[in-house]
């Protein structure tokens, strides 16, 4: 292709496009610095974090984590060879110091500012909402690194100001998701009727509290369900909460940050690819296990999520082999052609969302949780939570009901299955929903090891990736950092 070579000549540019962030937003448009004390407003500031979370996870830290848990390829040197690197476990440090500062000094420490000020306002809503946020980063945060700052990572005293600690103690990763869960439970404590809520600044539910609730309840089963191997002391709080439900319950309640096809407000991946290649994707490819698993079962999404690679020849959707840096033909890429006749893109285009919890995921976990048997509901109640899970997935990609209806019946009857093969058959489908949802994606797959993957060529390890690294500047500044742990050492939560 004519201009293949000026697009891969760009690849270094596209890769400090992505490591600097490319955090401008009209989300952000505020006349007064966000994160000065002097406001007694939360808002503004809550609309910083949510800005900050969602861009740091598409463009910063998605496509690495996507390539490394084999969701996406790096393509090899089709992608310009550099996109391998994380592939192969070999993580740039801005990718995960932009992330560790993201969470720590931009997140929790704004999160902590804003629960003051709303404080000070009596606005008890509106610290509910940043409680539950702060809860979902410090999740994020443990998964990725496991032991991890926690009861000293806050240390400030915004009426001197005075940082109490320059040196947190890194906090187990038991401590840290119980934490989530206490968080998470304090919360909810505090969710009213009353009219306190951050309301045009809270870009997720515009303060609709019923849905933060449900969100709350939500992330609280996702924190119980990876507690569980660990700790199975926890099975029972699985249970209850299931039965007590007023969870996410619909798509309408899914809980996302939402981009818009606007200037200033557009998908920064997105807008990466349409920077340095006009919107087409050169760079981010199907992997070999996600296709093969989809090929498998004529999963009707497979053509949803991928494309073939801009004008290649292959007819039949192939995906790359991990880590691979020479490959011998062109595999499909991450879709950015439009479906349908409305003209919207599918998973890679200027509006898509950051999703941080879907209703499909809220149906696969309990359908998880009752055939582990920690819910009532037996295999009978987990096909029926498998089939409502996979089918709000399915149409969240534009997938026909005809199909759908198709793709169900062609599933295993759980009830015919071993309780390890039922999970596993349920695990698959997780893993496949989280396609473009990286740190999800990830952490299904270290929670069943289900499918199996591949080592990759030339992998730093000799084992599948299980945490990233440390950012260094922070294992150089902080006397009580843990030390750098193998990338192939299973976490608490790994069992």
């Amino acid at each position: 292709m004519n201009n293949r070579i000026n697009i891969k000549l760009g690849a270094l540019l596209l890769i400090f496009l992505m490591l600097s962030c490319g955090k401008e937003s009209e989300f952000l448009n505020v006349n007064e610095d966000p994160n000065r004390s002097a406001s007694a407003e939360p808002g503004p500031i809550f609309t910083s974090v949510l800005t900050g979370y969602a861009t740091n996870r598409v463009i910063d830290l998605g496509p690495a984590v996507s390539t490394a848990g084999q969701m996406w390829s790096g393509g090899g040197s089709l992608g310009a060879g550099v996109f391998t690197n994380p592939e192969q476990y070999n993580f740039s440090t801005n990718t995960t110091g932009n992330t560790w500062r993201t969470y720590y000094r931009d997140i929790q420490k704004d999160l902590k500012l804003a629960i003051r000020n709303a404080e000070a306002a009596g606005l008890t809503n509106a610290i509910a909402q940043c409680e539950i946020f702060s809860a979902l980063t410090y999740w994020s945060t443990t998964v990725l690194w496991e032991d991890v700052p926690f009861t000293q990572a806050v240390d400030v005293d915004f009426s001197v100001p005075e940082i109490g600690s320059l040196n947190p103690e890194f906090d187990a990763q038991q401590q840290v998701l119980q934490g989530v869960v206490d968080i998470l439970d304090q919360a909810l404590a505090r969710i009213d009727g009353a009219p306190t809520a951050i309301t045009s600044n809270d870009l997720i539910y515009g303060g609709n509290m019923d849905n933060w609730r449900k969100f709350a309840k939500s992330l609280k089963l996702r924190t119980l369900i990876l507690m569980v191997d660990a700790d199975p002391s926890v099975a029972s709080a699985i249970g209850s909460l299931i039965a007590e439900g007023d969870m996410i319950s619909s798509p309408a309640e899914v809980a996302a940050f939402q981009f818009y096809a606007m200037p200033g407000n557009r998908n920064p991946f997105w807008r990466t690819l349409n920077s340095f290649a006009g919107a087409q994707n050169f760079f981010y490819f199907a992997g070999e296990t996600m296709v093969e698993t989809m090929k498998a079962k004529n999963d009707p999404r497979l053509t949803r999520y991928f494309e073939p690679y801009p004008a290649g020849s292959p007819e039949e959707v192939v995906g790359a082999p991990p880590g691979v840096q020479n490959i011998g033909f062109e595999p499909w890429v991450l879709s950015t052609a439009p479906v349908g006749t409305n003209g919207t893109y599918e998973l890679v285009r200027p509006d898509a969302p950051d999703v941080f919890f879907s209703y499909s995921e809220q149906a696969l976990l309990e359908a998880e949780a009752m055939a582990r048997g920690f819910a009532e509901g037996g295999m009978a109640g987990a096909q029926e939570r498998l089939h409502v899970g996979v089918e709000a997935a399915m149409q969240r990609h534009s997938v026909s009901g005809e199909d759908i209806s198709s793709y169900l019946s062609s599933l295993p009857d759980l009830g015919t299955m071993s309780e390890v093969d039922a999970v596993n058959s349920i695990a698959e489908q997780q893993w496949l929903d989280m396609i473009i949802r990286p740190i999800e994606g990830w952490t299904t797959w270290r929670r069943h090891e289900y499918p199996e993957l591949k080592v990759p060529d030339g992998a730093l390890t000799t084992e599948l990736l299980r945490r990233l690294p440390y950012p260094p500047d922070e294992l150089d500044a902080n006397t009580n950092a843990k030390l750098d742990p193998a990338l192939d050492q299973k976490m608490w939560f790994d069992k």
